[in-house]
C-alpha cells in the first residue's frame, strides 16, 4: 500500500503543482484547493498508472483525504484482480 500511497501522492503533487513535502494521508482534498480541470487530470492520471475506473461520483467512494483516495484505490485494484481470478 505504501508504495501505491507514494504514487498517487507523486500524481496529485505533479498535476495539481504542489508541493509533494505538504501531503500525507490525512491531507485533505478540500485544503488542497485543487481546480476542477487539475482533479479531471489527476483522475486521469491514477486511472492510467494503475489502469483501473475511478467512480468518483459513487456514494461508496468517499473522497475527503489522500487516505481515502489510496484506500479507494487500493479497493478497485482488488476488485479487478479478483474479477481476473474469477474469485469476483
Amino acid at each position: 500500500m505504501a508504495d501505491i500511497a507514494e504514487r498517487i501522492m507523486d500524481i496529485i503533487a505533479k498535476e495539481a503543482k504542489l508541493d509533494r513535502a505538504r501531503l500525507t494521508l490525512d491531507t485533505r482534498l478540500d485544503e488542497l484547493k485543487i481546480e476542477s480541470l487539475d482533479l479531471v487530470q489527476i483522475l486521469f492520471a491514477i486511472e492510467d498508472q494503475f489502469d483501473v475506473y475511478v467512480p468518483y461520483n459513487d456514494e461508496s467512494y468517499k473522497l475527503e483525504t489522500l487516505r481515502d483516495v489510496v484506500d479507494g484505490v487500493n479497493r478497485l485494484i482488488a476488485e479487478k484482480q479478483a474479477e481476473a481470478t474469477g474469485k469476483g
